[in-house]
């Protein structure tokens, strides 16, 4: 880290050393100007004493406009970011407790699960949570709220909105600690990716229902494709009649028919799942 980032005024502690070394740097140098110049003359010395004062209100007082006012500007721009973040309506906030209650949530709430924030805060959040996915996800809040580690977590948590739908999010979440170091909750930025999970959970089911068609249907293919191969190989190296090989060019035929079959079947099936 540079020293100029170290000591930046976009902290309250480099506030108060400037305005420290401004002051005392005026109190001394003036003073040594004063003794200097005047010497025994109380009378303008005082004088001076005065204008000084005054001066050193008004420099001290415009120094403190400009830090003050370029800490508001950053702020108020890191706001102005945190605002245009959140009024996307996929991104939101909230903040738990250690009993697992909200204790802040950003208004975009709605947007997702149909609830505002006002309806939400008080609230525990495995209030929304589908039954089928509460013993799931109160494990895992636990386990969270359990840890020692200082690490930021990621978690896919299970929502139920206002209309009884599943709402998935993803939440980029870290733990909250108190004076003492015990842990009073965590805070976490999330996202809906209903969408996204339903459609990979969708591929996933599609596949394994197209794997395990290949797998039973697979039988159906090796048997007249094994006799295909056989006649072929007879036909190649065995001196036969022409009475035998017309019967097992029947045969080829009729294996190949059925080879026909097999995968039409498969393909007519692989198909309807990949329709459905």
């Amino acid at each position: 880290m540079s020293k100029a980032k170290i000591f930046s005024i976009n902290q309250p502690w480099a506030i108060t050393i400037v305005y420290m070394f401004v002051g005392i740097n005026w109190i001394f140098f003036s003073d040594i100007l004063i003794s200097n110049v005047f010497n025994d003359d109380i009378q303008e010395m005082s004088r001076f004493q005065m204008i000084k004062g005054s001066l050193y209100v008004l420099l001290t007082g415009l120094l403190l406009y400009y830090l003050i006012k370029s800490l508001y500007d950053q702020v108020n721009g890191r706001t102005q970011e945190l605002e245009l973040l959140f009024t996307n309506p996929n991104l939101g906030i909230f903040k738990i407790d250690e009993g697992g209650y909200f204790t802040h949530v950003s208004p975009n709430i709605i947007n997702i699960i149909g609830y505002t924030d006002t309806e939400i805060v008080g609230k525990k959040l495995i209030d929304f949570t589908p039954e089928e996915y509460i013993k799931e996800d109160l494990s895992l809040l636990d386990k969270i709220l359990q840890s020692d580690l200082d690490e930021a977590f990621i978690i896919n948590k299970h929502l139920q909105n206002k209309k009884g739908e599943l709402v998935i999010i993803e939440m980029h979440g870290i733990l909250l600690n108190d004076k003492t170091g015990n842990i009073k909750g965590f805070i976490t930025a999330f996202q809906n990716i209903t969408k996204q999970e339903l459609f990979l959970h969708t591929l996933e089911n599609k596949n394994k229902q197209l794997q395990e068609i290949a797998s039973d249907q697979s039988h159906l293919v090796r048997a007249p494709l094994a006799r295909i191969l056989g006649i072929i190989e007879l036909l190649q190296t065995v001196d036969l009649k022409s009475s035998e090989k017309t019967d097992l060019i029947k045969h080829l035929k009729n294996s190949g028919l059925e080879l026909d079959e097999a995968l039409k079947d498969i393909s007519g099936k692989m198909s309807s799942k990949a329709g459905n």
